[in-house]
């Protein structure tokens, strides 16, 4: 060896402790990260379900008023049609930005239509059980996101007359639910690992 070096003699009984070792530090690590991801996969698709619920009747509206097509837009304005400004403004039929328009609004109507559905296989699920707390979750649920004049939770609470922290605690459990049905299998992984 050089200048000052040591030199070790390592058993093989010693290394393969120290390989051993080495091994369960890996897994573990892996595990934690796998952990963690897995984590963050589902807080993401909760993240989602929370935004859809927010802007549930903004993305309706949009659904519904969005204009795509030729046709569409002589319904909203008679004459705009006219091929001569379209064609001033660059908009033609197959301009890009036309057809990523109607691509947008066409994703929106097909997950609105999804999340309707998801909405009434809920709704009906808790209507039908025989758990009072089910039966709220969807009130609350219903009353914070869906209704025509969405209510805090205080004043649902109030509604329901039960504490704030149980509105709370039934619209966190009924989004995990939601999720569940908006996002399918990956949803699922949700519902397991909350419990």
């Amino acid at each position: 060896m050089g200048k000052g070096g040591k030199t070790y003699s390592v058993t093989e009984a010693q290394m393969d402790e120290i390989v051993k070792k080495a091994s369960m530090v890996a897994v573990e690590a892996y595990k934690t990260e796998h952990k963690e991801s897995t984590r963050r996969k589902v807080d993401k698709m909760l993240y989602k379900t929370k935004v859809l619920l927010e802007k549930y009747r903004w993305l309706k509206e949009y659904a519904a008023n969005s204009v795509y097509t030729l046709e569409r837009a002589e319904d909203v304005n008679e004459g705009i049609a006219d091929i001569e400004v379209l064609t001033k403004f660059g908009i033609f039929d197959n301009d890009r930005t036309l057809h990523s328009l109607k691509r947008g609004v066409v994703t929106v109507n097909m997950l609105m239509a999804h999340v309707d559905n998801m909405l009434e296989v809920y709704r009906k699920t808790c209507e039908s059980s025989a758990s009072i707390t089910k039966q709220r979750q969807y009130r609350v649920i219903y009353n914070m996101y869906l209704a025509e004049e969405r209510k805090s939770t205080k004043e649902i609470a109030e509604m329901e007359q039960e504490e704030l922290r149980t509105i709370q605690n039934d619209a966190k459990a009924a989004r995990e639910d939601l999720t569940a049905l908006i996002f399918g299998l990956d949803g699922i992984l949700v519902r397991i690992l909350k419990e």
